[in-house]
């Protein structure tokens, strides 16, 4: 079995369309957001239109969607209906995520297991669709919600008694020595707003604070967070086996002012701002990140996290776009097709990587950066 990627795939369809057209930047250092193209502006319920999009993401090698679990009234809903129904046995499928910190319903400690069979049915409805017959479900943010060794409890005895065998739970956290001991059965590295890898290139000093006062420098400095795309896959990918059973979540870009009018947002500047993609860079982080699963993971839990398919609110979406063409998309499948014939025509122990003396520049790099921040590693 090859390692699976799986894309972080929103459903929200057409309804973010329309907080896409009307997001402005509100600084000249935010990069601009995007606007698909070969797709044009989907409705992910209907089928014919959400094929097209499961057809396009399969021919670039990726093997399923990861999609939201979201809280209700009633219970919790994916809106995966069209797209579960185009799923079939090892070719395509669907893995789950839950935004446990998020969820308001979950704080009623009473109600909670009550609201944990709800969240197991929502993924037993679409058993049919689950990526090689097992359910996967990834928990954003796991430490807040209160008592985590409970709630871990709580989803297994749910899943056990709904008959979902072979459920595995991620926990979103960037070593995997605590959460395995909650009950996990790995981590996930957080997405790049929840977890900043190396320190922020902007630093603002006191005299940085009185321009921005004065109107002289842009306020963002001081709000928001901007980090080099290079530094932040560097300090991601070196040393992960010191961290753990951690999975590699890959991402293109990410800026998630849309999100953020009031200051607060994460920005990763991969080269300049009006260049897009650094298409060599984000290529060769998804072909390590797919080296690595398949050396670090026994068989049946290789996986790769791609962030994302279509979040085009937060710049990190690699379906076909207005600015990019197919550029990031064919980078995706280029550095997929590379990585697979590499673990095909090698095998596993003789899988190419990057060279000790790389690795030991790249972790000077890094810690020349901590350094300069008055950082530890």
């Amino acid at each position: 079995m090859t390692v699976r990627i799986l894309a972080f795939f929103d459903t929200a369809y057409p309804g973010n369309w329309s907080a896409l057209r009307q997001a402005r930047p509100q600084s000249r250092r935010y990069p601009s957001l995007n606007w698909p193209s070969t797709l044009g502006t989907y409705d992910t319920a209907k089928s014919d239109q959400i094929g097209q999009v499961a057809g396009l993401a399969a021919a670039a090698g990726i093997d399923g969607f990861v999609v939201e679990v979201k809280p209700t009234a009633e219970g919790y809903h994916t809106g995966a209906e069209a797209l579960a129904a185009l799923c079939r046995p090892g070719l395509f499928g669907l893995t789950f995520r839950w935004r446990g910190g998020k969820d308001a319903t979950w704080a009623d400690e009473a109600a909670r297991p009550a609201r944990a069979r709800q969240l197991i049915a929502a993924l037993a409805a679409l058993k049919p669709a689950f990526i090689d017959g097992r359910p996967v479900l990834v928990v954003e943010d796991p430490g807040a919600l209160g008592d985590v060794r409970q709630a871990v409890a709580l989803l297994r005895a749910e899943a056990a008694a709904a008959g979902l065998d072979g459920f595995r739970l991620l926990a979103s956290r960037a070593e995997s020595a605590d959460v395995m001991g909650l009950g996990f059965d790995a981590a996930l590295d957080p997405g790049p707003a929840d977890w900043g890898s190396c320190p922020p290139s902007n630093k603002p000093t006191g005299l940085d604070v009185l321009e921005i006062q004065a109107g002289l420098k842009d306020s963002v400095e001081l709000t928001d967070k901007f980090y080099s795309y290079q530094l932040f896959i560097f300090s991601r990918m070196i040393n992960r086996e010191t961290r753990g059973k951690v999975y590699p979540r890959v991402f293109p870009a990410y800026f998630d002012w849309a999100g953020h009018p009031d200051g607060g947002a994460t920005v990763l500047v991969n080269g300049h701002a009006d260049k897009g993609v650094d298409q060599y860079m984000f290529g060769l982080f998804v072909e390590n990140a797919i080296a690595w699963a398949d050396r670090n993971f026994a068989e049946g839990e290789k996986f790769v996290f791609l962030e994302s398919w279509n979040h085009w609110l937060d710049g990190s979406q690699i379906e076909p776009s207005v600015l990019d063409g197919d550029q990031v998309y064919q980078t995706v499948k280029d550095a997929i097709d590379k990585a697979r014939f590499m673990l095909r025509s090698r095998g596993a122990a003789r899988t190419e990587t990057l060279d000790e003396s790389t690795l030991l520049r790249l972790r000077q790099i890094c810690e020349a950066a901590y350094a300069a921040a008055g950082m530890k590693p």
